[in-house]
């Protein structure tokens, strides 16, 4: 039996296409009569297949205003009108992206960001009920930016709001560091505001929302790790949720993987540790790239009562500077026993790939348990 051709893979641009565009173009003109279909996608599709994904969006945003009346009070309420029904009680991961509470919605946010600063209440409404079709996370960002105080007003209304999706708007727009979004760079140096709202959602009843209030924090740790540990000693007050236990594990991953001690402590993981460390090797001591490196690990537990471990090893890859720069990896979480050995073998491949370069010299490997370096070995790679 011949195997099946594979399905070539579905862009995120082509959310945006001729298809849902004229998809879009039709709802338009069923809500305003002298919409002009012809000149919208005139506007559009001569361009559209050498433009990305965010091209794309800028591109039909800028054919709304266009196409649509020149005054954003008349414009926006037609935009509103021509959204595809409201997204059922789940997340968007079933959404089809190419359909009507798609990236195309993404477009109608975007006009609202660009056009919208002088008409506070009508941008707001327009994002509320796209919200409830798609997200209006990334264009949000604009008007937090150039009206803080009552955008924050805003959403600590919405915070309280049933739609969840509307409550899930609060945490993700406020992230200081929204993938492929614009930066709020004052919530990276005071996130205070931030953790305001995020206190009024870390019990939402939604994984969606308390996810997405665990992705904030994560954010949020980068620049202050901190507040974030400090917030989260805060919510974790006995007796602890099955909930709240899981929104601290996500939020600490990124502090977890730098062996930060506070969000060790805050997961179960003791800092200080009787235990001996009767081999850490690595080898072989000459490796050539495209082989592997072997780490062979033996522990001892000198305490009295079962303690969970966390075990991981940190690479120290040369650069192109000569210098040396740690990435964390994972190898083990262990609940070791009262005199218990613990072996650990781990076969680490060291061939090129995409996202490193290597560099041929000293590399330091370092053993870290529950966020504390208790051994170290090297070895010198040729490139």
């Amino acid at each position: 039996m011949s195997k099946k051709k594979s399905e070539p893979a579905v862009l995120m641009r082509d959310g945006i296409s001729e298809v849902s565009v004229h998809a879009l173009a039709l709802r338009l003109k069923s809500n305003w009569k002298p919409f002009s279909i012809g000149k919208f996608e005139q506007l559009i599709f001569p361009a559209l297949p050498t433009l990305g994904l965010g091209e794309r969006i800028q591109r039909v945003r800028r054919a709304l205003k266009e196409a649509l009346p020149d005054d954003f009070r008349k414009a926006v309420p037609i935009m509103v009108d021509s959204l595809g029904p409201e997204i059922p009680e789940h997340g968007l991961e079933n959404i089809d992206l190419a359909g009507p509470n798609g990236f195309i919605v993404m477009s109608q946010t975007a006009y609202v960001a660009r056009y919208g600063q002088e008409h506070f209440d009508l941008s707001m409404a327009a994002f509320y009920e796209m919200t409830r079709r798609f997200s209006a996370e990334g264009s949000i960002r604009y008007f937090i930016l150039q009206h803080e105080r009552q955008t924050l007003k805003q959403l600590d209304e919405w915070a309280q709001d049933d739609n969840f999706h509307v409550r899930r708007l609060v945490s993700e727009c406020t992230r200081p560091r929204l993938p492929w979004m614009i930066r709020l760079p004052q919530y990276v140096d005071n996130p205070a505001p931030v953790l305001k709202l995020l206190n009024k959602l870390k019990d939402d009843p939604s994984l969606y929302v308390r996810r997405s209030v665990a992705n904030n924090l994560n954010d949020i740790a980068k620049d202050n790790p901190n507040l974030v540990t400090a917030t989260l000693q805060r919510w974790n007050k006995l007796p602890v949720s099955k909930e709240m236990a899981w929104l601290t594990r996500h939020a600490l991953r990124t502090l977890v993987k730098q062996g930060n001690s506070a969000a060790l402590t805050l997961l179960g993981y003791p800092q200080s540790v009787k235990l001996s460390v009767e081999q850490f090797k690595v080898g072989p001591k000459r490796l050539m790239l495209g082989n592997e490196l072997k780490l062979k690990i033996k522990l001892v537990s000198r305490e009295k009562k079962p303690v969970p471990l966390m075990i991981d090893f940190v690479l120290h890859h040369m650069k192109a500077n000569g210098k040396l720069r740690p990435k964390v990896f994972k190898l083990a979480k262990k609940i070791i026993a009262p005199g218990e050995v613990l072996t650990i073998e781990k076969h680490h491949p060291m061939r090129p790939i995409t996202t490193r370069k290597y560099y041929s010299g000293g590399h330091q490997v370092e053993l870290q348990v529950n966020g504390k370096i208790v051994a170290s070995d090297s070895f010198n790679l040729q490139v």
